[in-house]
């Protein structure tokens, strides 16, 4: 049975409960897995030792993230299993497909980790984040999460030629692929999914293989390519032929800590009103050279353009040409794929959260095997604070119990400096939940730091409530 997503949100297990469905093969591995899910989820920013508050606390987190028994995927399946639930209980989903780079400063080594600059090691996360397709736009959860490293070919090495480095079954990109293929796997056919990737998903191979599966699609491209004698992907789809018009707001966007190569892709901004035209056509790709014969000889798709009008000087015009298998027979179509691709900013706020509001690339942790056991509790996490977080910025006025207990709010009744309304909303709740961080209404919105600070709180606000419950059992 199909349920609206605000129900399916409202309805789900705690982060405890949820996790705690999880099998590890050991009873004690999950009574300490639970334990340290517990621990993290109050205390998301803080170093270990200050999170557990306990020595022995502290040894047997180290000792659960050192076990070879556990693996990132272990710990994580409880997680995924619930999410692949939630999107089958609402039905219609968009899947957001990206990587992330995960940088760890330090002069010791890390074993398994890549060697990315002075002092600096690193290793990369490719997931797939569920969000339901209807107007909530509600995060479901992490349906796939794998890690890996790059391997650099030495000082002076040249690229292998592109035919060779196309048809290496072991390439980097294939990874687009798998999590499609994961995801599919973990939702069953029942589910409606539609995959959104930014320009690293722009391959042929990609495109060729998720219409011979029956997958849709919006892509967004980075490659021109010529299409017949006359017309190139980039220059087929004239401005005078926009059918829609659209004024967002676009956020503020900060490079100072990213790499070169990153500022390429993805240049400063200030934040800003952005008037936005869109056109769309089909069009019909030839199987590029480098292609093997296995593969159509042709593939038409429709191409969505989308470009800023009167950018202010100094700013990058925002321009995105996506292809996808959905129709763009009208303008509200044209447009709803245009909404749809704007919901993938939704998975580099997760990536912000796990870094930012978990303090992932703060972990003195001494090995890839460490940092991916330990990233199997965090993703959970930043899940939870990235759908509050959502609800809250887009669907202010959603009911507050569609994130939070009934208990939950009980506590922020108790604890905020300001009266709470008898049936308060998500924008309510996370104003609440921010003062207990220590927020203050002239900073502006507040950030990941101070909302995991406020959850903090009210997790062990909830956790004293339990004690004192024990306590009064115990003594009747």
């Amino acid at each position: 049975m199909i349920h609206s997503s605000r129900r399916v949100i409202a309805d789900r297990l705690s982060l405890h409960d949820e996790m705690a469905a999880g099998d590890l093969g050991d009873a004690r591995l999950n009574a300490r897995r639970n334990q340290v899910v517990r621990t993290l989820a109050q205390h998301p920013d803080c170093g270990f030792p200050e999170a557990c508050g306990d020595d022995s606390v502290t040894e047997g987190l180290y000792r659960f993230l050192r076990n070879r028994r556990v693996s990132l995927e272990q710990v994580l399946e409880p997680h995924v299993h619930a999410s692949a639930e939630r999107c089958r209980a609402v039905g219609d989903v968009l899947v957001i497909h990206d990587t992330t780079e995960f940088n760890f400063p330090g002069e010791k080594a890390r074993a398994g980790l890549t060697v990315v600059g002075p002092d600096r090691q690193a290793f990369w996360m490719h997931s797939a984040l569920a969000v339901s397709a209807d107007g909530l736009r509600a995060p479901l959860g992490v349906l796939a999460a794998t890690s890996f490293v790059k391997h650099h070919r030495g000082q002076g090495a040249r690229d292998a030629p592109w035919r060779e480095r196309f048809q290496d079954p072991a390439k980097q990109s294939a990874r687009w692929r798998e999590g499609v293929a994961t995801v599919r796997a973990r939702v069953g056919p029942a589910v409606r999914a539609i995959h959104l990737m930014d320009r690293e998903g722009d391959s042929y191979e990609l495109f060729a293989t998720l219409r011979q599966q029956g997958e849709s699609f919006i892509i967004r491209i980075h490659y021109d390519r010529r299409l017949d004698a006359t017309e190139s992907l980039h220059h087929v789809v004239p401005t005078t032929e926009w059918v829609a018009e659209r004024t967002i707001a676009v956020a503020r966007r900060d490079v100072r800590h990213k790499a070169k190569p990153a500022h390429r892709r993805h240049p400063a901004r200030t934040a800003r009103s952005a008037t936005l035209r869109m056109a769309a056509r089909p069009v019909t790709l030839p199987r590029p050279e480098q292609c093997g014969r296995d593969l159509p000889a042709s593939l038409t798709l429709n191409l969505v353009y989308v470009w800023e009008v009167n950018a202010p000087a100094g700013e990058t015009p925002i321009e995105w040409r996506l292809l996808t298998t959905a129709t763009v027979h009208s303008p509200a179509a044209v447009e709803q794929i245009v909404d749809w691709y704007r919901t993938r900013w939704l998975i580099e706020e997760f990536f912000k959260c796990l870094k930012t509001g978990c303090a992932y690339e703060r972990r003195q942790l001494e090995s890839l095997h460490t940092l991916r056991v330990a990233l199997g509790l965090f993703v959970p996490i930043a899940w939870q604070l990235l759908l509050l977080r959502h609800l809250a910025r887009e669907h202010t006025d959603a009911p507050a119990t569609a994130v939070l207990t009934v208990r939950h709010l009980d506590l922020l009744r108790v604890a905020s400096t300001r009266p709470i309304s008898p049936q308060p909303t998500v924008g309510e709740a996370l104003g609440a939940i921010a003062r207990l961080g220590g927020h203050l209404r002239q900073n502006g919105e507040p950030g990941w730091l101070v909302l995991a600070r406020g959850m903090q709180t009210l997790y062990a606000m909830e956790a004293g409530w339990h004690a004192a419950e024990r306590a009064r059992s115990d003594q009747s």
